[in-house]
């Protein structure tokens, strides 16, 4: 009877197949870190996206709406500088923004590099300028004091009749144009003449008369029955 077989060496040497499988698995994870990195390495080593920086906007062309975009500039300071356009003309050099309500040193100096002044030209906005006037403007010295008003023109008396003797007397102080014609020898001339008299100074009495142009002492004899002063 025969001796059986020795056992090979090869298959029964002990952790053969499990450095195999150890060597396949460290190759498999090696390739899928090639995958992984070269489909997500780029996107975690990109930069993130800058964002584009906006052109100079024209300060003699843009509307409210284009000026409400630059930072810094809100709508009422959009309006103040189209309102300022519009009353002084174009910008000649962003400089003048400082004349504009509500913008300051600082926001000048946020807003400076946002705005340029390429276009100088009328404002499409603003309203046309009318063409000059001459106009006659009275004065009045500020040493003296505004004279007073002036009566109305003489105006011819309405039919009222003369007074009477014994008739109640005008108080020449208050009497209106058409009651001092009622005084005898007073016409719409006289009349005027008495109104502008105590226009500048009230008569203190009946002899104050005689300051007025055409009132001479024969006529202040005639007009002392019927008038009064008070």
């Amino acid at each position: 009877m025969s001796a059986p077989a020795p056992p090979s060496p090869t298959a029964n040497a002990p952790g053969t197949s499990g450095s195999a499988q150890a060597v396949l698995g460290i190759f498999l994870a090696v390739l899928l870190g090639l995958l992984a990195y070269r489909g997500y390495g780029s996107h975690f080593g990109a930069r993130p996206t800058e964002p584009a920086v906006a052109a100079p906007v024209d300060l003699n062309a843009a509307g409210e709406a284009e000026l409400v975009q630059v930072p810094g500039i809100g709508s009422k300071t959009a309006q103040s500088i189209v309102l300022h356009r519009q009353t002084h003309g174009p910008f000649r050099s962003v400089e003048e923004l400082r004349n504009v309500r509500g913008i300051g040193a600082q926001t000048l100096e946020k807003v400076r590099h946002r705005f340029h002044t390429e276009t100088i030209a009328t404002d499409p906005l603003a309203p046309p300028e009318p063409p000059a006037t001459i106009t006659r403007t009275s004065f009045s010295s500020p040493l003296t004091s505004d004279p007073p008003p002036l009566p109305p023109r003489p105006v011819a008396s309405t039919g009222a009749k003369k007074l009477q003797p014994g008739d109640p007397p005008i108080d020449v102080n208050t009497a209106s144009p058409d009651e001092l014609q009622r005084l005898p020898g007073v016409g719409p001339v006289m009349a005027h003449a008495i109104v502008t008299a105590r226009a500048t100074k009230p008569f203190d009495s009946v002899n104050d008369l005689d300051r007025v142009k055409g009132i001479g002492a024969k006529t202040l004899d005639k007009l002392r029955p019927f008038v009064t002063v008070r």
